[in-house]
């Protein structure tokens, strides 16, 4: 059952019914070296709690302190240097969630990794479409291939066909001499993940139809096709039924993409995940800028209200901006945009931070509740905030008991 261990911490597998896909998740990963990477961010989350439970993208593990296994019957075991490095390293470029929403995508994102049909992935800018393409690509029967990356907005119109389909010798000046082979034809056995496609011209819109349709491509310049062996997975932020009814995309081209849409819910909609993304980049910069922030109730409350726009990415954004340009280690609304320290509108935690000062003990007491308030409003549910917090759920009941009976929740 034990997996790995690291220092005083153990990595459990979860048996029973996740038991196959862990053993093959598990596999396929440490072949690329990749699993122990994966792990590595979750440790220093950890202080003083006994254990945990993580996900690594969909896949439940248990953390557990070594002088806790005996209490499941567990002997503890050893670890190789290689590994542990490897651990140490670790990787912060991970997707980080825990909303049903996510865990939904994540359970379709396994689903379509087993087999080869073309994906769409729709979307707001920031909710993280590309890491989704990545996670399908990587999973999948052809991750030992290449995967090309193709922001179909970043090209100009005029080099879009060149670029995907290639062009043989001497169709158009300023050309090389010897013709030049397509993305497509370049990454055959892999996948193509084709960013923004909605941006696709409409006369080029056919071609990509015959990909997905023949397996074959023809340059320009070429009377004759090529066969290719790719798998496409396209994505974009626009809404291409309404595209088609306006005639700006094909109908047929459409319908082939669509075959198994994934919907990504903008951060919006999933505000559960704000604390373990926010946990993930305070110590990816936190390691980055070899220094370490943290944010006061105000600000995670202000965190909370805002709609977040830009989605994932903004939230990255902003906490990289927060650690270059605010001096003290812990950020306060002072540090924030207007926009966002005008929501945080909680006067009891903004009491806790006013003068005159208080006691050490009552400023932890309503730092404590504040934390416990704003957490239960977004999770309304004891259980979830005792996880997310790492206490006992009796403890939270009784909090949130006390809470409602000041008058306070």
């Amino acid at each position: 059952m034990v997996f790995h261990e690291r220092a005083s911490w153990s990595i459990l597998k979860f048996e029973e019914e996740n038991k196959d896909k862990i053993d093959q998740y598990i596999s396929q990963k440490l072949k690329k070296g990749e699993f122990l990477k994966e792990v590595a961010q979750h440790f220093s989350h950890l202080k003083e709690s006994t254990a945990q439970v993580i996900r690594i993208q969909e896949i439940p593990f248990l953390l557990i302190k070594k002088n806790n296994l005996k209490l499941l019957g567990i002997s503890a075991i050893n670890s190789s240097n290689v590994l542990t490095e490897r651990l140490r390293k670790g990787n912060s470029k991970q997707l980080s969630f825990q909303s049903e929403k996510m865990k939904a995508v994540m359970e379709l994102v396994r689903k379509v990794s087993l087999v080869d049909s073309t994906v769409l992935i729709l979307g707001k800018t920031g909710v993280g479409k590309s890491h989704i393409a990545k996670l399908i690509h990587q999973y999948s029967q052809r991750s030992n291939k290449q995967l090309a990356i193709v922001n179909c907005s970043a090209i100009p119109e005029s080099l879009i066909e060149a670029e995907l389909f290639g062009y043989t010798a001497g169709s158009f000046t300023g050309g090389h001499k010897d013709g030049k082979p397509g993305i497509f034809q370049s990454v055959s056995g892999g996948t193509i993940f084709l960013d923004e496609i909605g941006e696709v011209p409409f006369h080029l819109q056919s071609k990509l139809l015959e990909v997905i349709q023949e397996n074959s491509i023809r340059p320009i310049g070429s009377v004759e096709s090529i066969p290719v062996d790719v798998r496409i997975i396209a994505a974009t932020n626009q809404d291409l039924e309404d595209m088609v009814k306006k005639k700006l995309f094909r109908e047929d081209l459409y319908y082939r993409l669509n075959v198994v849409p994934i919907q990504i819910p903008p951060l919006s909609e999933r505000k559960e995940d704000l604390q373990v993304l926010i946990t993930q980049f305070l110590n990816t910069f936190g390691d980055k800028y070899e220094m370490q922030k943290v944010f006061t109730p105000e600000v995670m409350n202000a965190f909370y209200q805002y709609d977040w726009p830009g989605n994932v990415r903004e939230l990255e954004n902003m906490i990289e901006r927060l650690f270059i340009t605010s001096e003290e280690e812990v950020i306060t609304l002072n540090d924030l945009p207007e926009s966002i320290s005008n929501l945080s509108n909680n006067k009891n935690n903004q009491e806790s931070y006013s003068p005159p000062f208080l006691s050490l003990k009552e400023a932890k007491q309503r730092a404590e509740n504040a934390l416990i308030s704003n957490a239960y409003k977004v999770y309304r549910n004891t259980y979830k905030v005792a996880e997310v917090l790492q206490v006992n759920q009796s403890t939270i009941a009784r909090k949130v008991k006390e809470l409602r009976e000041r008058g306070e929740l």
